[in-house]
């Protein structure tokens, strides 16, 4: 099994890859490239866009400086907006559904470290799990969402939280780690 085929099964993979090594080269050159459009170009930034995630509905604004590792495991849907300043680790799956705001600096990482000391000893020291983010979402800016976490539709989640578990529908979460302290429904 190749690592990329690792590292897409959520098992331990060696990010040192020489596949996986020119896939991020790729992605960051398309991610500079996107940065350095003239913001009022939107016929440049959607071709842009468009080579470097895998799925891309309709009205996906992105503004720069946006960073992502790999793109191609980045799926969006309709009306999806990036606040500037926005890193994005996608070693794993990300589907983000329709009409979800994400506020400035907000980080989505899909990956973890390998604990157990013969997997770091073998290389093999990343693990990469999906995040999946329903429709209707609020997330505010300099909110980090880790591996492996769903959020369900409708919920919103304030500013400056840190999401280590799934979000029901309809829920407001904050705080670090973040705990519901409201329900919309």
């Amino acid at each position: 099994m190749t690592e990329f085929e690792k590292m897409q099964q959520g098992l331990p993979y060696s990010p040192v890859d020489p596949e996986l090594m020119q896939f991020r080269f790729a992605s960051r050159r398309l991610c500079q490239q996107l940065n350095a459009v003239d913001p009022a170009d939107t016929d440049k930034q959607d071709m842009v866009i468009t080579k470097l995630f895998a799925r891309r509905g309709k009205g996906v604004v992105v503004e720069a400086p946006f960073t992502c590792t790999y793109g191609m495991n980045l799926h969006l849907g309709n009306n999806v907006a990036f606040g500037p300043n926005c890193t994005v680790i996608d070693s794993g799956h990300i589907e983000i559904g329709n009409n979800v705001l994400i506020g400035p600096a907000v980080g989505l990482y899909t990956t973890t470290q390998a604990l157990l000391p013969l997997e770091q000893q073998n290389g093999d020291n990343e693990i990469s799990l999906p995040i999946i983010i329903g429709n209707n979402v609020v997330i505010g800016g300099n909110s980090v969402i880790k591996a492996g976490v769903s959020i369900g539709e409708g919920a919103v989640i304030d500013a400056g939280s840190v999401v280590e578990g799934d979000v029901e529908p309809f829920a407001v979460v904050s705080g670090n780690p973040a705990a519901v302290v409201r329900r919309l429904r």
